[in-house]
């Protein structure tokens, strides 16, 4: 099951209405659409070879890049040990490389969003005979086979009515065909059934956009962050229709430089500075002493849950350390030994003066592990995501 559902919910977000920049020349769009409907048909290896032929074809193109990053992906949920990770490897490349011809292109962020995290929303898991069905109706779409797609995704809906990204793929039948009303209607139904669906959120922004609806686009576009706020093309989305009224967002592209590292043998933590800061403590300066402060409060924190038989709370570790480093930070300042260097840890920084250290790390470095904390957050904060978005004007 895991297969097909992985390949169900990742290829609608580079179906039939994904930026016009990432799609391929006349040459390269069969081969992708053959790709298309080879990989909902389960088969890979083919699905992989049209995909590089259409990367061939059209060098310049991202779409049979990200394509080609997400069949890897998915080939990689069913391998094992060293041939799983260099699949997860080879996937990682591909959906780079096709960032750097297209850095909005939906699919290779998701990709990439997919393998950093490792987790997925919880959504509701429909039965194979469902999938059986969703799958015969994958084919049929990416074979431009629209009403009788549709008809195929109608007949699962009707066999589970909990599975709300059947419903996206309904809508996204209508979309192609240009009949937004109906789009929005089922893409609404989706976010209805299930909050959680980002992309049926990001998809009824699309077909409220299209027929001129900015506030109500923006407001579905919000809920689809609050769904799950790691899924850059929600971002991207949001950022276009701010920059288009005079409100640009202004991306955190954290790079962190400390990590702490557990050797699965001992059960000891090694801390992992970035080579930046190699050299005695006066040479590593602000931004050293800030990011080896906040690997070593993670370290010293799981270290006592281990030694504690305690399990770990993720998202209450990642706030303790970015408090410590944030102390650290105040401290050397006061000391005037200067204030940190790097813009992203000046941003943190800020945040962390004006109490928003919690809510950066849930919207900015958002970890699906982070999933009960963040529900709690939002229901403490009902109007949270748009006052830090209006006020701060930050994106991941």
């Amino acid at each position: 099951m895991k297969k097909i559902r992985v390949l169900t919910m990742v290829l609608a977000l580079a179906g039939a209405h994904a930026d016009a920049t990432v799609l391929p020349n006349e040459a390269a769009q069969p081969l992708v659409q053959e790709g298309e409907v080879l990989t909902a048909q389960g088969k890979f290896q083919e699905a992989l070879n049209k995909f590089s032929a259409a990367a061939k074809a059209d060098p310049a193109a991202s779409m049979p890049l990200s394509h080609f990053a997400h069949v890897l992906m998915v080939a990689s949920l069913n391998a094992d040990g060293a041939n799983a990770a260099k699949l997860r490897q080879q996937s990682e490349g591909a959906a780079r490389q096709a960032l750097r011809l297209d850095s909005a292109d939906p699919l290779a962020q998701e990709v990439l969003r997919r393998l950093a995290d490792g987790k997925s929303t919880q959504l509701h898991e429909p039965s194979m005979d469902v999938l059986k069905v969703v799958q015969e109706g994958e084919v049929l779409y990416h074979g431009r086979k629209l009403d009788e797609a549709r008809a195929k995704y109608e007949q699962a809906a009707k066999m589970d009515p909990l599975y709300s990204s059947v419903l996206v793929f309904i809508g996204d039948t209508y979309y192609v065909q240009q009949n937004m009303p109906e789009a929005e209607t089922w893409f609404r139904k989706a976010a209805e059934l299930e909050p959680l669906n980002g992309q049926a959120w990001r998809f009824l922004s699309d077909a409220l956009a299209q027929q001129g609806k900015r506030a109500a686009a923006e407001a579905a576009l919000l809920s689809g962050i609050a769904a799950q706020p790691s899924q850059r093309p929600t971002w991207d989305k949001l950022a276009s229709l701010r920059g288009a009224q005079g409100y640009p967002l202004t991306a955190l592209q954290m790079k962190r430089k400390a990590s702490a590292v557990m050797d699965p043998a001992t059960g000891k933590f090694t801390i992992n500075l970035d080579p930046a800061f190699s050299g005695p403590a006066e040479q590593k300066g602000t931004d050293g002493a800030v990011w080896l402060m906040l690997a070593a409060t993670e370290s010293n924190l799981r270290g006592k849950n281990r030694a504690d038989n305690v399990a770990d709370k993720p998202f209450a570790i990642e706030l303790a350390s970015w408090e410590g480093a944030m102390k650290v930070a105040d401290e050397l300042a006061a000391k005037g030994n200067g204030e940190v260097a790097d813009p992203n840890l000046k941003t943190m920084h800020m945040l962390a003066k004006a109490g928003q250290l919690e809510t950066a790390l849930m919207l900015l470095q958002y970890k699906e592990s982070w999933r009960p904390e963040f529900e709690a957050w939002k229901r403490g904060h009902p109007d949270g995501i748009r006052k830090f978005v209006d006020v701060y004007g930050l994106r991941p």
